[in-house]
This record gives C-alpha cells, sequence and structure tokens, in this order.
C-alpha cells in the first residue's frame, strides 16, 4: 500500500533512462519499445531456469545501472518485473531465496549485492524469506565477461560455499542471480547448495545473455 502511495506521489523514473514520461512496467514507454518481451525458461543440469527477460536494451541498461551506477534503488522495479518468473515457481512451499553472493572486495567496491537487494524484494512482496548470507564467495575471481564456457567453470571451481549447512538443509532453495550467460556460477552455487543438503528448485534471474538454451515463453512487458 505504501508503495502505491510513493508511486503516486513520486513517480518513477525510467530504469533504463531515467526519463519520467508514462511507463509500462519498470520503463517508459521509449524504452519499452525496445524491449524483447517474454520470459526466459531453460534448465541447468536439470534444475529450471527462469529470466525475466533477454539481456538486451532496455534491460541491460538498467542491470548495468543497478549493478555499477551505485543504482540500489532500481532493486524496486526490477524486482517488479521479475516477479512473473518467480511466479513460476508456484506454489511456495517454505522456499528460501538464495542470491549469489559477491567476494567481501567486491562487496566493500560496489556498498551492495544486486543480488541481495533483489532476492530481498522479492522475499517481501511474495511471503518468502530470504537468505542473503548463506552462500559465501571464498576467492575473488577475475571478472567472467568475454570468457569461454571453460573458463568460466575453471574461473568459479571451488569458489561457492555455504556459510551454515543447517540453515539450508532440507530447505527448499531458489537462487537469486541478475544474469547469467553460460551457467557457470549457478552450477558452482548449485553444486554448494546441494552438497549441503538443500533442495535446489531453481535459479530466478533478471535477464540471459547470450545464446542459449533458453526459450520465450510469454511477455511480461
Amino acid at each position: 500500500m505504501l508503495e502505491g502511495v510513493l508511486d503516486v506521489a513520486a513517480p518513477p523514473c525510467c530504469a533504463a533512462c531515467d526519463d519520467r514520461k508514462p511507463q509500462l512496467g519498470p520503463f517508459c514507454i521509449d524504452c519499452a519499445s525496445l524491449a524483447a518481451a517474454g520470459l526466459r525458461h531453460g534448465s541447468l543440469d536439470g534444475v529450471p531456469l527462469w529470466a525475466a527477460g533477454r539481456y538486451a536494451p532496455p534491460l541491460s541498461d538498467a542491470i548495468q545501472r543497478f549493478k555499477y551506477g551505485r543504482r540500489p534503488d532500481l532493486a524496486r522495479p526490477l524486482s517488479r518485473l521479475a516477479a512473473p518468473a518467480l511466479s513460476r515457481f508456484a506454489p511456495f512451499a517454505g522456499e528460501l531465496l538464495v542470491p549469489v553472493p559477491l567476494h567481501p572486495r567486491r562487496l566493500a567496491e560496489r556498498g551492495y549485492n544486486q543480488a541481495a537487494l533483489l532476492a530481498s524484494r522479492l522475499a517481501s512482496s511474495n511471503g518468502l524469506r530470504s537468505r542473503p548470507l548463506a552462500l559465501v564467495r571464498l576467492l575473488h575471481t577475475l571478472p567472467q565477461v568475454d570468457r569461454s564456457r571453460e573458463d568460466r567453470i575453471a574461473n568459479v571451481t571451488r569458489v561457492f560455499a555455504v556459510r551454515e549447512a543447517a540453515e539450508v538443509r532440507g530447505k527448499r532453495v531458489i537462487l537469486v542471480d541478475d544474469v547469467a550467460t553460460t551457467g557457470a556460477t549457478l552450477t558452482a552455487c548449485i553444486s554448494a547448495l546441494t552438497a549441503a543438503g538443500a533442495v535446489v528448485r531453481g535459479a530466478l534471474l533478471l535477464a540471459r545473455a547470450g545464446e542459449g538454451d533458453f526459450d520465450r515463453c510469454g511477455s511480461n512487458l
């Protein structure tokens, strides 16, 4: 209710360009017209993946600003965009939303973990629980951009661990991240959670980057 009042009193800007034109979802009409609408669905070693869209403008612009532009406020509109993807995991039965963690060094540089903010927003809006510290990143790895799938997998091997196994053991977990390309990071996180006894129901993403085994499933823009 409070968010509805805020939307009227202080209309949100476009998540991609900051314009205050009339909006369709998180984007102004101009940006929304460029969007590749539709959920993306795929799987990773049998684990379902759902993405709110393809990593292309305006969604990619919004994610870049969210991650690197010191715009944690964009967690709010982007979580709304991701809500239809999360709904594909319903009915919920005590799920935990677990974000992909940042290494402490990168967290200090950025000031926040965008995946954790997204998970927190989605959890509070859907009556779920978020566990931002369930996973820990043990090593500070090189950025994954422009790496081959083999290099990406090698870059994140044995990088992630569960902080307290009792916190996730026997729990149904939905992994949350902003973007996936090859799935190497998600695979490493899923392996760590599974080894700790968690039941990983799937992974929720804002966007799917690159060409992969993702299908378009309806429209949410």
